[in-house]
């Protein structure tokens, strides 16, 4: 009779490769864009209040209200609007396809986990080219500013997991 870890090595190692081809920048693009979309709006939306709910709180998006940002993720050809109403960051396109905003953020995955996990400062990114700026660079400072002030702890241990192993695959990857 097996026991329990030799079980669960064997189901990783059957699961890995699977997994893996998943979790890549394209792999990523495939999933999101097969998700229904109400589904990604809803957990964009619940992410991004839930670690910023703190700054929510303060008032600190509410330069944000009635304005347009979208964060690119370049090497996931990923589209992500978003705006501010309500008291709620709202989620209003998530796709493969640029849409019109006031100003677009477009990074990489990588640092952007860099950035999620305070690994990097954005300004750092940003004197690096590796955080590019398109639109109204006003409210991309204000964008920026209120980032370096998300404390990664409130994120959600399950996120977090998945974003160092989304890492970890993108590094190792051929």
């Amino acid at each position: 009779m097996m026991n329990l870890s030799v079980v669960t090595t064997q189901i990783q190692q059957t699961l890995d490769p699977l997994v893996s081809r998943f979790i890549k920048p394209q792999g990523l693009i495939r999933i999101a864009t097969r998700m229904p979309q109400k589904l990604n709006f809803v957990v964009v939306e619940k992410l991004l209040n839930t670690a910023f709910a703190e700054q929510i709180t303060e008032g600190d998006f509410e330069f944000l209200e009635g304005r347009s940002l979208q964060v690119e993720i370049i090497d996931a050809s990923l589209f992500v609007g978003l705006s501010f109403r309500q008291n709620r960051i709202i989620c209003h396109h998530f796709n493969n396809r640029a849409c019109t905003a006031e100003v677009t953020l477009s990074i990489d995955s990588l640092n952007a986990i860099n950035l999620i996990q305070q690994q990097v400062d954005p300004d750092t990114l940003f004197f690096r080219r590796k955080l590019k700026i398109n639109g109204d660079t006003e409210l991309a400072h204000h964008v920026k500013n209120t980032i370096d002030t998300l404390n990664p702890e409130v994120i959600p241990v399950f996120m977090m997991k998945l974003v160092a192993l989304y890492k970890q695959r993108v590094l190792l990857a051929p």
